[in-house]
C-alpha cells in the first residue's frame, strides 16, 4: 500500500549505497516539459507525505485515498515522460533527486507502519477461517 514507481522493487535503498539513484537521477524529459515534471514529483512527493501521515494516524481509508491519487499522478507523469527525454539542468537534477529520497523515505516508513498490520490482519483471517472451518467439521452448538 505504498506510493511507489512502477519498476521499484523496494524502497529501501540498498546497503552502503552512494545516493546514486540510477538513470532516474539524470535522465528524464524535454526542456518545456521539465516544469510540469517537476511539478508531478513535487505532487507525488506531497501525496506520499500524506500517505505517511494517514498510515501514522492508522487513518487506512485515507492512505488508500491518498494512494489512488498518488497512482493517478505517476501515471501522468509516465504519459509526459514518454514524450521526449533530454537532460536536466543541475537545479532541476537536485531538486528531482530531492523529491526522489522523500518519496522513498516515505514509501519505507509507510511500510514500516504497515507491514505489521498486515500480518495481524492475515492471522486474524487465518484464526478466522480456521474458526469457520472447525464450525463446518463438527457443527455448532
Amino acid at each position: 500500500m505504498t506510493c511507489a514507481l512502477p519498476g521499484w522493487k523496494s524502497a529501501r535503498p540498498p546497503p552502503n549505497h552512494n545516493n546514486d539513484l540510477g538513470p532516474l537521477s539524470t535522465m528524464i524529459f524535454a526542456t518545456d516539459n521539465n516544469g510540469a515534471i517537476m511539478k508531478l514529483y513535487a505532487a507525488i512527493a506531497n501525496q506520499s507525505q500524506v500517505m505517511l501521515d494517514s498510515a501514522k494516524a492508522g487513518n487506512w481509508d485515507e492512505l488508500c485515498a491518498a494512494e489512488e491519487q498518488c497512482s493517478k499522478l505517476i501515471h501522468e507523469l509516465q504519459a509526459i515522460k514518454e514524450a521526449q527525454q533530454t537532460e536536466l539542468n543541475e537545479k532541476e537534477r537536485s531538486q528531482h533527486i530531492g523529491y526522489l529520497k522523500k518519496i522513498l523515505a516515505d514509501d519505507a516508513a509507510i511500510r514500516d507502519i504497515t507491514e505489521p498490520r498486515l500480518k495481524q490482519l492475515e492471522e486474524f483471517l487465518r484464526a478466522a477461517n480456521n474458526s469457520q472451518k472447525l464450525s463446518n467439521s463438527y457443527g455448532s452448538n
